[in-house]
C-alpha cells in the first residue's frame, strides 16, 4: 500500500497509539506465554472495560471487533425468513448479516433532501410494534449521516422493544451524548445489547477489539453463542493498556471534532455543495457533481461513495469522507475546491 496515499474511507482515527504506550504494550507481551490460550472470562479486560463504560463486568462481552459482536447477535436471534429492522441508510454490516441469514431487512427511510438528515422516529416505533422484528439495530451515531439519534427515542425504543434490541454506539465517542452514557448508575434491560468498539476513538482498528455492554439475557446470549477464546492475547493486552490511558484518547476525539466541525464549514462555504454535521468521525457530503468527475480527480486521497436515493450517474453523488488530520482535510478541501472552479 503507498503510504502517501490518505485513506479517509474507513472511518480510522488517523493517529497511532503514541510510542510509550506501544512500548509498554510490547514489554507486556515479551512476558506473555505463547503457548497458553487467553483466559476464556478475560476478567482483567473485562474489569478494564467495566471502569471505562461504568457498568458490571459480568454485563460485558468482549468480541473480534465490533463486527464478531454483530455475527453473534445474528446467529443467535435470527432465523431464516425473520425479520430485523434498522434505519436506512446504516451500517452496511447490518445488510451483509441480514442477507447472509436469510433475514427480511426492514427499513425506515431517512429523509436525505434538506439541509439535515431527518429520521421519523414516530415510524420506526410504529413499525417496530408492527412486524415485531426478532432483532432491533439502531446505530447512533448513525453510519453514514453522523446523526445522533435522541437519547430520549433511544429510551422509548427500549422500553416497547419486545424482542432483542442492539444501540451500536461503535462512533459514541465522538458524539455529544449517547445512551449508554445516561444509563450510568442503573441497570439495563435484559435485552438490551449496546454495542462498542476500541477501533475508532481508541485507534485500535488493526488489532479488532469490540465489545457489548449487555443486559442480563443478552450477556447469557452472546456468552453462549461466543467462542472460548476470540480475542487473542495481543489485542487483549493492548486493549487492557491502553484502557488505563483514556486522556489520550479524549485529546484526540478533542482534536478530530474540532477538526471535523470545521471542515464541515469550510465545505459548506462551497456552492451547490452540503456537509451535513455530524457526531462521528466522518461526514457526509452531498456534492454537485457525479461519481465520474471525483474517479478521475482523487489521486492519493480514498473516500468514500455512497449509492443513496438522490444520487444519480450525471448529477450529484454522496461521499462519506472520514475525519483524517488537518492536512488531510485540507487536501480534500482543495480538491472540491479545484473541482468547483472549473
Amino acid at each position: 500500500m503507498n503510504p502517501l496515499r490518505r485513506l479517509l474511507d474507513k472511518n480510522e482515527n488517523p493517529f497511532d497509539l503514541p510510542e510509550e504506550i506501544k512500548a509498554l504494550i510490547l514489554q507486556k507481551i515479551g512476558r506473555a506465554s505463547f503457548n497458553r490460550y487467553p483466559d476464556p472470562e478475560y476478567a482483567v479486560l473485562k474489569e478494564r472495560l467495566s471502569m471505562y463504560c461504568g457498568f458490571s463486568a459480568d454485563s460485558i462481552v468482549p468480541g473480534n471487533g465490533g463486527d464478531e459482536i454483530l455475527w453473534m447477535l445474528f446467529s443467535r436471534y435470527v432465523k431464516p425468513g425473520d425479520s430485523v429492522l434498522v434505519f436506512s441508510p446504516a451500517f452496511s454490516e447490518y445488510y451483509r448479516l441480514a442477507d447472509l441469514f436469510g433475514a427480511s431487512l426492514c427499513t425506515v427511510q431517512a429523509d436525505l433532501n434538506g439541509d439535515e438528515p431527518r429520521f421519523d422516529h414516530t415510524l420506526f416505533l410504529s413499525r417496530m410494534a408492527e412486524l415485531k422484528p426478532s432483532l432491533v439495530l439502531v446505530d447512533s451515531p448513525n453510519n453514514p449521516t453522523g446523526q445522533s439519534h435522541p437519547v430520549s427515542f433511544i429510551g422509548k425504543a427500549v422500553a416497547l422493544c419486545e424482542s432483542t434490541i442492539v444501540i451500536d454506539e461503535a462512533y459514541g465517542e465522538f458524539a455529544r451524548d449517547n445512551w449508554l452514557s445516561s444509563m450510568r448508575g442503573k441497570v439495563l434491560p435484559a435485552n438490551v445489547v449496546v454495542l462498542k468498539t476500541l477501533s475508532k476513538a481508541w485507534g485500535l482498528a488493526g488489532l479488532r477489539l469490540g465489545y457489548a455492554v449487555c443486559g442480563k439475557d443478552s450477556a447469557s446470549a452472546l456468552n453462549a453463542a461466543r467462542s472460548p477464546f476470540n480475542v487473542n492475547i495481543l489485542s487483549g493486552t493492548a486493549a487492557e493498556i491502553i484502557l488505563e490511558h483514556s486522556e489520550v484518547m479524549l485529546a484526540r476525539v478533542k482534536l478530530l471534532c474540532g477538526i471535523r466541525d470545521g471542515f464541515i464549514s469550510l465545505v459548506n462555504r462551497l456552492q451547490g455543495w452540503r456537509a451535513f454535521s455530524s457526531d462521528a468521525n466522518f461526514v457526509l457530503i452531498r456534492a454537485p457533481f457525479p461519481w465520474s468527475s471525483f474517479a478521475s480527480s482523487l489521486g492519493d486521497l480514498c473516500l468514500k461513495r455512497f449509492a443513496l436515493s438522490s444520487d444519480t450517474e450525471d448529477s450529484t453523488c454522496w461521499l462519506r469522507v472520514s475525519i483524517g488530520t488537518e492536512e488531510d482535510m485540507e487536501s480534500v478541501i482543495s480538491l472540491f475546491d479545484t473541482m468547483q472552479r472549473r
